[in-house]
């Protein structure tokens, strides 16, 4: 089966917000000449994209963003100092990264113990890249490519977790059996790295349907080094609903449903899913509209967040609350809000936030928001 097209038309979702007053300057990007604003370093540079922010247990920020160079896309960290100021960027890649800069393409990040980072990409060769760091992200090990094939296979999107033995894992999307160019049929590939190196497994390999070649897929590891692995599949009748597979390193299971048919197309919406507290959480518009779902049981329809709202128009997907993740930011226009799980049911806890907010970080009583627009890297702060 050969890909169509993409659908990346943003459509109006039926929600609302709250009301409340915020002052215009919580979505004003700091004055880059600021000496007391972290990020000024940053602000007057051009070219920036797909920016993260990330709390470590150390409670130092890291900032990891993707930058325009001369002739390459490059990707650097740095690491928030005792001062407040943050060190000098480590640029971590070696050759250059995929020229897409969309936000459903960026670079992940994963945190481990005692100060562990992992980063994984998408070079300018289509290889699917890892670097990992130690010091709370003050040093990287040279990169690994995770992907253990050379051909030219239009990979991309890779999510990575660290367990609790300090190894990375990554998952992306690969269509190395596609057509020259195409995106699907794709699958998805796993890869773990540890101390024996990198070793890599087809999980979609039993299965003839493709995956969604350009819905983000999402891995997680809790505490007792459970997987949790969600992506876009497809079944046999052409629905592309949200699969999620499960299991221990070296005994994952096959993907399994986690609702009713819902969506069927023949096209990649470029929204993939994340995990939060115990479901599944993603964006949806078999209605026509763009659509919060989340679903607990595969057997029941699931449930449509919201629903009481209007005048918010999602143009994003999901992403969890570094430092706080039981919070879940939902970038939309006019403005991205907050959303928390509550006795069963999802609330808004933070609303009028910027629409361009894309990456947040709670830190003591501070509530961290950045963005990108138009190639400037875009901060807000607001007390919780």
């Amino acid at each position: 089966m050969l890909i169509k097209k993409r659908i990346f038309a943003v459509v109006c979702l039926t929600l609302s917000l709250f009301t409340a007053a915020v002052s215009s300057a919580e979505h004003e990007m700091p004055e880059a000449t600021d000496p007391h604003g972290p990020f000024s370093f940053l602000t007057s540079a051009k070219g920036v994209y797909q920016s993260q922010i990330l709390i470590q247990a150390d409670g130092s920020l890291l900032l990891v963003w993707v930058q325009k160079g001369l002739y390459d896309l490059d990707l650097y960290v740095a690491r928030q100092q005792e001062d407040g100021e943050f060190a000098h960027p480590l640029r971590i890649n070696q050759r250059g990264l995929n020229r897409y800069t969309g936000d459903e393409a960026r670079p992940d990040v994963a945190l481990g113990p005692d100060g562990a980072v992992a980063i994984t990409w998408t070079s300018a060769s289509q290889d699917i890249m890892m670097a990992v760091g130690s010091n709370f992200g003050l040093e990287f090990d040279p990169p690994l490519k995770l992907n253990q094939d050379d051909s030219s296979a239009y990979r991309t999107m890779p999510s990575v977790a660290i367990s609790p033995d300090g190894a990375a894992h990554a998952v992306w999307l690969d269509p190395r059996q596609a057509p020259k160019g195409m995106e699907e049929p794709s699958d998805l590939y796993y890869a773990v790295v540890n101390n024996a190196g990198v070793t890599e497994i087809n999980l979609t390999a039993r299965q003839e349907t493709t995956v969604c070649g350009c819905c983000r897929p999402y891995i997680a590891v809790d505490e007792k080094g459970i997987f949790d692995i969600a992506f876009r599949n497809e079944d046999a009748n052409g629905y592309r609903d949200i699969s999620r597979i499960s299991g221990t390193s070296g005994s994952l299971g096959e993907p399994q449903v986690t609702s009713p048919p819902i969506w069927k197309l023949n096209a990649c919406p470029a929204a993939g899913p994340i995990v939060s507290q115990g479901g599944t959480l993603w964006k949806d518009a078999s209605t026509g509209d763009w659509r919060m779902l989340w679903s607990t049981d595969a057997k029941v329809a699931p449930t449509e967040l919201f629903t009481d709202q209007h005048d918010l128009n999602l143009i994003r997907s999901p992403r969890t609350v570094s430092g706080r993740e039981n919070w879940v930011l939902v970038g939309a226009s006019p403005n991205s809000i907050i959303a928390e799980l509550v006795d069963g049911s999802w609330e808004i806890v933070h609303h009028s936030l910027p629409p361009w907010a894309a990456s947040a970080a709670v830190t003591g009583d501070k509530l961290i928001m950045i963005g990108n627009r138009r190639g400037l890297l875009l901060t807000s702060m607001q007390n919780l």
